[in-house]
């Protein structure tokens, strides 16, 4: 890795944990000039609040450090239980990476499951015995250094070396030699399992602002993986009963029935449909067009898949890699996920919460759904590429080749 990209990555995604106690916060490196590092105690309600950090002025200097700001603990503090305000923590913190040179966080000495995604996102965590004698800024550029050694074959040969010799010494012991033929116990159950068993329906309480438009369209989705017309909301809605201009209001339980529209590549398309709608923190998110290869009489081109949710909602991202960003016209503020050799794009956002180069972390949220580009709705449009120096797109410096989604999603 060159040094200049090495320091550039330190300072835009320096995002460590110290583990036990205030006795390491003397360790803390002194930032010169204008760049600025932030203390973070966890046990800050302002922390779980949205937007809570919206002007970083407001925040304290930490007097024990020179170019340090500090959010302190608060007395008698309680981590939340509600999923929300983890959600708004995480925003928050990915918010203040973009406005600090390092961010640390202030762990507790014994492990806890509360703040078990938060030291996830740490490019390090340290402890006393890490520190003694070495400067945090050069064990961060070593980790950093080591998180992004290319995979190439001699170095993957010489890392797993070991467990080849290993295999090659204990394998005799696994190959059984032929057993004799027998009947087997194995049979098939599916009718009796259809005989016996019931379909469950779908419980739903309806929240402020859901429509029974937007719960049939997910319903048929998520259990037929059917992008959905207004003809097929209102057979669904009509065989519950119900109509689109039925009276509802938040706090109202539906019972709806299983949709039974006929899809024969339903189970082959299942896995991929949720893997799409589940990179948005919405739990009636829904796929609203899929890839087309090639424009026909009926349909346009599109190289991607369309998740609608509502907007602000964030997007997650679906593994660890890097961040990079682009804006044009049509796709409007963009963000790509790459990782060695592949990435996915998510268009039409309406905020980004990461920098160029910076690390992400599997489950982050990366950004938010918006209208940004053309659009006639809030959505996210995924476009899943393979990185190759002849790839007819690019973004941060990366090329890469179009691939349907969901045969992305088959190929990992």
């Amino acid at each position: 890795m060159k040094r200049v990209t090495l320091e550039t990555i330190l300072d835009k995604a320096c995002f460590f944990g110290l583990r036990g106690g205030e006795n390491l916060l003397g360790q803390l490196p002194e930032l010169q000039g204008d760049r600025t590092g932030l203390l973070i105690e966890l046990g800050n309600s302002k922390l779980f609040k949205r937007n809570a950090f919206a002007d970083i002025s407001a925040i304290s200097d930490f007097s024990e450090k020179k170019g340090w700001k500090i959010i302190p603990n608060e007395t008698d503090f309680k981590y939340p239980e509600e999923k929300e305000k983890w959600v708004n923590c995480y925003v928050n913190i990915s918010v203040l990476k973009r406005s600090f040179a390092r961010i640390a966080v202030l762990l507790p000495k014994e492990k806890n499951e509360n703040l078990e995604n938060i030291e996830k996102s740490c490019v390090a965590i340290f402890s006393e015995n890490d520190l003694q004698g070495i400067e945090i800024d050069d064990l961060l550029r070593l980790k950093i250094a080591e998180l992004n050694i290319p995979k190439t074959p001699l170095f993957l040969s010489a890392k797993y070396f070991w467990g080849f010799t290993l295999l090659l010494c204990i394998l005799p012991f696994f190959i059984a030699s032929k057993p004799g033929e027998q009947v087997s116990n194995l049979r098939n159950i599916s009718s009796e399992v259809q005989k016996y068993s019931e379909k469950s329906d779908i419980v739903h309480v309806l929240k402020e602002g859901e429509t029974l438009t937007q719960i049939a369209r997910f319903a048929i989705g998520k259990y037929n993986s059917l992008v959905t017309t207004e003809a097929m909301v209102r057979e669904y809605l009509k065989d519950n009963e119900l109509s689109l201009d039925s009276k509802t209001k938040p706090g109202d339980t539906l019972r709806l029935k299983l949709p039974a529209f006929n899809n024969p590549r339903h189970k082959s398309m299942q896995a991929a449909w949720g893997f799409f709608t589940g990179l948005l923190n919405d739990s009636l998110a829904y796929i609203t067009e899929l890839y087309n290869e090639r424009q026909t009489a009926t349909m346009r081109r599109h190289d991607g898949v369309d998740v609608a949710g509502r907007k602000g909602t964030r997007i997650l991202a679906p593994f660890s890699g890097t961040a990079w960003l682009a804006e044009d016209e049509r796709g409007g503020l963009m963000i790509a996920i790459a990782r060695e050799k592949d990435l996915l794009v998510f268009m039409h956002c309406d905020q980004r919460f990461y920098l160029n180069g910076q690390a992400v972390m599997e489950g982050d949220p990366v950004a938010s759904v918006g209208t940004s580009g053309h659009t006639t709705g809030p959505h996210v449009h995924v476009a899943a590429g393979r990185i190759t120096p002849n790839g007819e797109r690019s973004i941060g410096g990366i090329r890469y080749a179009i691939l349907d989604p969901f045969a992305w999603h088959k190929e990992i």
